[in-house]
């Protein structure tokens, strides 16, 4: 990405590849294995669409399973490798993918060497603020798209304008206004997100 770029920074699970269910925990959650891996709706389209306007694409994600131990090095490469096999298969690439792989607590004990406090793990900014200092991205002029608070927060605190993309209900939404995170744009998807750019872009 050239000097003083714009990007449209995302989130991964939920906003990019679908979430799976984790029968240990009763929950969805992130891929762990390559062969659960697939493309939310829209994705490549919206990659094209925002290039087009002149964005650069960061990936950021949060992997605390790395510091629980649910999760492996090997296994996210793994993950990650086939996500970005998929998107290239319809033409689409991100130029840069950051994940922070700590977690404050683990599971009760440290065998992964990633459980601690962090600057990187969202809501806080880390690795917006990592990524655009080393590209020199102007995050005043870029976007932060996710589903979820953290996402919001974060681009809030790096100065991104924010979309949240989600489908939740009105007074689900009140609630996240009111821990002060809210959102510049709410949209349904990916193709909401990116009308709102190409609408809003400077």
């Amino acid at each position: 990405m050239k000097a003083k770029n714009k990007a449209v920074v995302i989130d991964r699970d939920g906003v990019l590849n679908e979430m799976v269910y984790d029968p240990t925990h009763g929950l969805m959650d992130s891929p762990r294995r390559p062969e659960q891996v697939a493309l939310m709706p829209g994705v490549a389209a919206f990659f094209a669409a925002v290039r087009r306007e002149g964005y650069g694409i960061v990936v950021v994600t949060n992997q605390p399973g790395l510091a629980k131990g649910t999760l492996t090095d090997e296994e996210l490469k793994a993950v990650n490798k086939r996500l970005a096999d998929l998107l290239r298969a319809e033409g689409a690439s991100w130029d840069e993918l950051r994940f922070c792989p700590h977690h404050p607590t683990g599971a009760g004990q440290d065998v992964s060497g990633y459980v601690r406090e962090c600057d990187c793990r969202k809501p806080k900014p880390g690795m917006l603020l990592q990524v655009a200092q080393e590209q020199a991205i102007d995050l005043g002029a870029s976007w932060m798209v996710g589903d979820g608070i953290v996402d919001i927060q974060a681009g809030k605190a790096a100065g991104c304008r924010t979309i949240l993309v989600s489908r939740v209900k009105l007074h689900d939404l009140e609630r996240v206004m009111d821990l002060g995170c809210e959102p510049d744009f709410i949209v349904l998807d990916l193709a909401g997100a990116e009308k709102v750019i190409r609408g809003n872009t400077l």
